[in-house]
């Protein structure tokens, strides 16, 4: 039964398929990520920082919906 507000999502299926696919990667977060984190001012929340700074990083697109990202100008369209 789901909790009102709650969101039924099966963590270790969607990291399996992660790992499965060779179009992802999972990357370490680095001190050199974490410069650019303290460097990023126009993203306020400290996950979507680290995932920005990691696109930066890496110089890759973020696929998102996440209003404050794309119009931060953090990330190259």
């Amino acid at each position: 039964m789901q909790k009102k507000g709650r969101v039924d999502f099966d963590f270790d299926a969607m990291y399996r398929r992660i790992v499965e696919e060779p179009e992802f990667e999972i990357v370490e977060f680095s001190p050199e990520i974490f410069e650019v984190v303290v460097r990023l001012r126009d993203v306020k929340e400290i996950h979507d920082r680290i995932i920005t700074a990691t696109a930066r990083f890496y110089r890759v697109g973020v696929l998102t919906k996440d209003k404050v990202i794309n119009e931060s100008g953090a990330l190259e369209p």
